[in-house]
């Protein structure tokens, strides 16, 4: 049996029990994030990472209190070496939690970490996302949820 699936038959039978999503989330082997790197964590329930990437840039808005200042770019946002649309940057592994990315933090010289994840033109999330690298150092993504998680528990409490 596949690691994803039996992942899936656990998260089931631990739900039909009552035990719920937190016991899960706790037991999740998650990567770790490595000094000098802000990761990405990405899940798709049915395990269908195949294509997946995740388009990032550097922007060169002004971050003010961990907050990007509108309308103040010194010049084009500028994609990371090596990333095109066309060759999204592939997942740097793969956890309990799904597919993840980890990226030299001193790629975002503003630390706002600019990023789409997408397979084609197929985006997983409409809109651009980003997060602070100085607020936390990875963000866990749900498959077809724009909104961003702190923690693997947290997303996962998420899942639809």
């Amino acid at each position: 049996m596949k690691r994803r699936s039996l992942f899936n038959l656990v998260y089931g039978l631990l739900l039909a029990a009552g035990i719920g999503v937190t016991a899960l989330a706790q037991a999740q082997d998650v990567a770790k994030v490595p000094d000098g790197t802000v990761a990405i964590h990405y899940n798709r329930p049915a395990g269908d990472y195949d294509g997946w990437g995740v388009h990032l840039w550097e922007s060169y808005d002004k971050v003010a209190d961990g907050k990007p200042v509108p309308g103040s770019k010194s010049k084009s946002d500028k994609p990371l070496d090596g990333v095109t649309w066309m060759a999204p940057m592939k997942p740097t592994g793969k956890d309990a939690f799904g597919v993840y990315w980890h990226v030299k933090a001193d790629e975002f010289r503003n630390t706002k970490v600019n990023f789409i994840i997408h397979k084609g033109d197929s985006k997983d999330c409409p809109r651009d996302q980003y997060f602070i690298a100085t607020q936390t150092r990875q963000v866990f993504v749900n498959q077809g949820n724009c909104d961003l998680f702190s923690g693997a528990e947290e997303a996962t409490k998420a899942r639809k």
